[in-house]
């Protein structure tokens, strides 16, 4: 049977449960249009966000009854610690620096200056939000399961519990919905796919950054990422609806 075949065959059934049920039929064709937003985009910005949630309460799951993600997490660890150099862990040690509070905070305090200078408050809002919100799920997650951090192996002291890693939750969260807002005004495809090498390599790097130091365990990063990453969908859906919502003869929103 060829593809046109398989097309019309398809068409015809779809036709045939689409008269059965045009309700259900619509709202499936809504979900999946590409005309706007609230189509296809906000469909699989809301299944990415169903994914992330199961895969970080697989993980969680995982390091609360000490399966074999604990023991990889071990010799993960204990492999870097055996062939860390001085050089990298003081790169890394830097690198580190764009997750702390100081730096979250300050691209945070100046990101929104820049968005309240362009008239975009509803942005600015959004981008403390999501700093709140990530940032709360993280010491929820510290104090709920309160793992110790690799002590023995840290490239520096640290305080606090280990899972999830705020940094790789926050660094996520915020480079990625700034990178975001920056690919949406962005006109030239180079300096789209420039911007969002960056973000993807810093929000990498800092991750493990704190693995290599000795900061947090693999699966630490993992869960920061998967957390961060539902955050981010959020930001990025709650943008996009206030961009939506914005008066036609106003600036252009991010």
């Amino acid at each position: 049977m060829t593809t046109n075949e398989l097309n019309t065959l398809f068409q015809r059934r779809f036709n045939r449960l689409a008269n059965r049920y045009p309700t259900a039929a619509y709202w499936l064709a809504r979900r999946l249009s590409t005309d706007s937003f609230t189509g296809l985009p906000l469909t699989g910005l809301l299944g990415l966000l169903l994914g992330t949630g199961m895969l970080l309460s697989e993980v969680a799951e995982n390091i609360a009854n000490a399966e074999p993600m604990v023991q990889i997490d071990g010799q993960f660890t204990h492999w870097l610690f055996q062939g860390r150099s001085s050089r990298l862990s003081q790169l890394l040690f830097g690198i580190t620096w764009f997750g702390s509070r100081f730096a979250t905070v300050g691209f945070t305090l100046i990101g929104s200056i820049v968005l309240l200078w362009q008239r975009q408050r509803r942005n600015a809002l959004i981008l403390w939000l999501l700093l709140g919100g990530v940032s709360l799920f993280v010491q929820v997650g510290k104090r709920t399961f309160i793992r110790a951090r690799p002590q023995q192996v840290a490239y520096y002291p640290e305080v606090g519990y280990s899972f999830p890693s705020g940094h790789s939750a926050v660094s996520m969260t915020l480079y990625g919905l700034l990178a975001y807002w920056a690919i949406r005004r962005l006109r030239s495809a180079t300096a789209r796919l420039l911007t969002g090498l960056i973000a993807v390599c810093l929000i990498l790097a800092v991750g493990f950054s704190r693995i290599y130091l000795g900061v947090h365990f693999l699966s630490d990063v993992l869960g920061g990422y998967l957390l961060g990453i539902g955050w981010l969908s959020v930001g990025i859906i709650l943008s996009e609806w206030q961009r939506k919502a914005r008066p036609q003869n106003s600036d252009q929103a991010i």
